[in-house]
């Protein structure tokens, strides 16, 4: 695929295509964890009290679907998630989301939507201008279990798990991490001789019919070393890695605090998604 120009509106099919595949595939390796495909929608549940890790992902329901479907339809997924012992869900919408008008049947089912988009991004690879990166870090692929296991600290840590809440996730899937054929691949990072005190992975799926995409994941830092570079270092690496791949773009969904590191590295908007959010404690 050529390198795409950043408002290409295949380019943007492709991110959002791949982008939900790997929120799927994220919420549904744990062992725990529960998928359920609908008329039109996928959704994965870890069944974790967080809703970050239970989501419905997208809305794409066939052309002519009698609108009294599609409410069933969405009832359903609330029921598959009222099921599962967690305290709300989120549900993903991308720029093409059909029908048009899902968002406000969405909004009559309780889902609300706080009005602020999570941004998808893309960078064209090489990337043309890395900001300077610290010496003295070092960065590497996950290679054994205590890798995983630390690597799941700093996950939990980062994002403020709440006490006694996905203590273990990427050694629960040790294949999906370290076998060197696996889609993902995992890094951590640290500062000269210090404990590791970052991750990031770089994920691969297909945003189309034999058209590999490369996105961003799971970048995490402890707060402590926050603003050390380290982001930085692994963000470079995962550039440098899909770059080696052959590939000539990368994608990526930034939350606020990451935004600007992205920018930096050459990401520029390409859309938002609105996420809504269910509760189910006050349901």
């Amino acid at each position: 695929m050529p390198s795409p120009t950043l408002h290409d509106p295949q380019l943007a099919r492709l991110a959002d295509a791949h982008t939900l595949t790997i929120q799927h595939w994220l919420s549904s390796r744990a062992p725990q964890a529960r998928t359920f495909t609908s008329l039109g929608t996928r959704v994965a549940s870890t069944g974790l009290k967080i809703r970050l890790l239970n989501q419905a992902l997208g809305a794409h329901y066939p052309p002519e679907s009698p609108t009294e479907d599609i409410h069933a339809d969405i009832e359903s997924v609330k029921s598959f998630m009222q099921a599962r012992p967690i305290p709300g869900w989120y549900w993903w919408l991308g720029p093409f989301t059909t029908p048009a008008h899902f968002p406000e049947l969405l909004a009559t089912h309780g889902l609300d939507y706080d009005g602020r988009g999570l941004p998808c991004m893309v960078a064209p690879l090489p990337a043309q201008n890395y900001p300077p990166l610290l010496p003295n870090l070092t960065v590497w692929r996950a290679q054994t279990l205590a890798d995983l296991q630390v690597a799941s600290f700093i996950r939990r840590t980062a994002f403020g798990f709440p006490d006694g809440e996905a203590l273990t996730y990427f050694e629960d899937m040790p294949g999906d991490w370290l076998d060197g054929a696996s889609p993902a691949r995992l890094f951590l990072a640290r500062a000269g001789e210090g404990e590791p005190a970052a991750i990031g992975a770089l994920i691969l799926s297909e945003g189309a019919p034999g058209v590999q995409v490369p996105g961003v994941y799971v970048m995490a830092t402890l707060p402590a070393w926050g603003r050390r570079g380290l982001g930085a270092a692994i963000l470079a690496r995962i550039m440098d890695e899909a770059t080696q791949l052959g590939h000539s773009f990368i994608v990526l969904t930034a939350s606020r605090y990451g935004f600007g590191l992205y920018r930096k590295f050459g990401f520029e908007p390409l859309f938002d998604y609105a996420i809504f959010e269910y509760s189910q404690e006050t349901s």
